[in-house]
């Protein structure tokens, strides 16, 4: 199986800023620039997802505005198919087909394509992962983009974290300046969860955790970023490992003290299974939150999250699950995101707990192992803020912005 390695040995980032000024937007309006596409394909666990980018390389300064995007989705993920690759690769067509509508048909043919699979496939057996990336393949390089041997891949975890921090400070305006300024980046997927920031003493993080420094320049500044990714550690792996704690790996049908009593009958699907779950019977509702807080810290325990005492020193951003989860809750406004204190997720992780909601039967669940993996994982106080976002400036906050600087930078070369 091929893990991606992308383009380079290192990140390189050479676009420090998607802002545009007056000057730009005249010369565009002019016809000036040369306009720029790049098409990626986010294959999740939980959806794929599809962000067609266009770009204006600047007649200026000769970087790459940011002009106008497009992002899809469409769901169930693509590991959903491992026994039946064709199907996913047909809901990878659909994807394409809507590129095609948003980038100009004389563009098509210059216009680099990508797919990276994430956690989701990462999880999967190696010959079922194959059989899924071979389907897709095929259809990638039989659409009108410009593809080639790297075009579909399995992407590592690091690779995830670091373009989602690009795509953050990048949006943020960030990555002007000093880059210790940066924030940090904390990105919640369904199969994996990744933090990564700027270390201020990278010679401190060297010594502690040498294996999660890597080598990023942004124009000429050589810095060395941390990044952990665990795999496992997803909003949906967690729940489906707090499930087998009082389930059969075979059982298909899930009772689990995680689950308000009240809550029956709930269909689930994860893995290509479906399940039916129901709240554990014989707890009361008011019992719930430190039944199932006990099993979620057990199972983060498991995974020996590391600490970094430098993560204290920047303004933390966290999205992806952090924020649906704070939007279902009614902690934070779907429109605009917010900032919050993480014991927020624990006080209405118990209110949510001790109701039966079978429209959201499964947040008290998700709420605990949120608050448990900020806290008890990653070591952050009950009064750190955090800023719960999914959009800035009206982008949503992906790693396949990130991933498009790259395939850029390659294909340029």
């Amino acid at each position: 199986m091929m893990y991606d390695k992308w383009y380079n040995s290192g990140y390189q980032f050479v676009f420090p800023t998607y802002k545009t000024n007056f000057i730009d937007n005249v010369g565009y309006q002019l016809g000036l620039h040369t306009n720029v596409y790049a098409v990626i394909i986010d294959a999740g666990s939980t959806g794929s997802r599809i962000l067609a980018l266009h770009f204006y390389r600047s007649t200026l300064d000769g970087n790459l505005k940011l002009h106008d995007d497009l992002f899809l989705t469409n769901k169930p993920g693509l590991s959903s198919f491992s026994e039946n690759p064709r199907e996913g690769a047909m809901k990878i067509v659909e994807l394409i087909n809507k590129a095609q509508n948003f980038i100009p048909k004389d563009a098509w043919p210059s216009t680099p394509i990508a797919l990276r699979a994430t956690a989701g496939l990462r999880l999967l057996p190696p010959q079922k992962a194959e059989g899924l990336l071979n389907e897709v393949r095929a259809v990638v390089n039989e659409s009108p983009f410009l593809s080639d041997k790297y075009a579909v891949s399995i992407m590592d975890g690091k690779d995830e974290g670091l373009f989602s921090w690009f795509t953050v400070n990048f949006l943020l305006n960030r990555l002007v300046g000093n880059l210790s300024e940066s924030v940090v980046t904390l990105d919640l997927g369904g199969g994996s969860v990744q933090v990564t920031f700027i270390p201020v003493n990278s010679a401190r993080i060297a010594l502690e955790s040498p294996d999660h420094l890597y080598n990023v320049s942004i124009l000429n500044q050589h810095v060395q970023a941390y990044c952990y990714s665990y795999l496992g550690l997803g909003l949906m792996a967690a729940r489906r490992n707090v499930f087998l704690v009082e389930n059969s790996e075979e059982s298909n049908t899930l009772y689990s003290s995680c689950v308000n009593p009240g809550v029956t009958n709930q269909k689930w699907k994860y893995g290509g299974r479906d399940f039916v779950v129901h709240g554990k019977p014989g707890i009361h509702p008011s019992e719930v939150y430190e039944k199932c807080s006990r099993i979620v810290k057990k199972d983060i325990s498991k995974y020996s999250v590391d600490k970094p005492i430098e993560i204290f020193d920047h303004e933390i951003v966290a999205f992806s699950y952090f924020f649906d989860r704070a939007v279902d809750a009614n902690i934070i406004d779907e429109s605009s995101g917010g900032k919050i204190r993480v014991d927020e997720f624990k006080t209405y992780a118990i209110k949510h707990c001790n109701v039966a909601k079978t429209d959201k039967p499964f947040l008290c669940l998700d709420l605990i192992f949120i608050h448990s993996l900020l806290e008890i994982g990653f070591g952050l106080k009950p009064s750190t803020s955090l800023q719960l976002l999914d959009t800035i400036d009206g982008h949503e906050i992906s790693w396949a912005l990130g991933a498009a600087y790259s395939v850029l930078e390659h294909t340029s070369n």
